[in-house]
């Protein structure tokens, strides 16, 4: 199976009432699952937002090396979720969720990410 590569500027956003953070539930009205939740086993995958542009369809598994290496342990993180933010920037740019504002700052979920995508 082919892979495709991609280097994207990570951040975080977490569920929450405001314009900015975008509400609790993914594009399709989905719950959103958390970092914190996976790592727990309260969600089968992270939800990560990105460009709505993209032609990947909604629920494609990346993967992204940083933060399993934090972890040390597999992940599954699927593109459910977008924003305004994200229009237009293509495979650049990905926002990961996360539990709260404190954990939305992690430097690793802030910093460069590699997005792996398998064909």
């Amino acid at each position: 199976m082919a892979k495709r590569k991609y280097r994207a500027q990570g951040s975080g956003y977490y569920p929450h009432g405001s314009m900015l953070e975008g509400g609790y539930k993914d594009r399709l009205g989905a719950k959103l699952n958390t970092l914190q939740e996976y790592m727990k086993n309260r969600a089968e995958y992270v939800s990560v937002a990105m460009d709505i542009r993209l032609p990947i369809a909604y629920g494609t598994v990346v993967k992204i090396p940083e933060i399993e290496d934090d972890y040390q342990q597999t992940i599954e993180f699927r593109v459910v979720d977008t924003g305004d933010a994200f229009t237009g920037k293509g495979y650049t740019r990905i926002d990961i969720c996360t539990a709260n504002r404190e954990e939305s700052k992690d430097p690793t979920i802030n910093g460069p990410l590699t997005l792996i995508f398998d064909d």
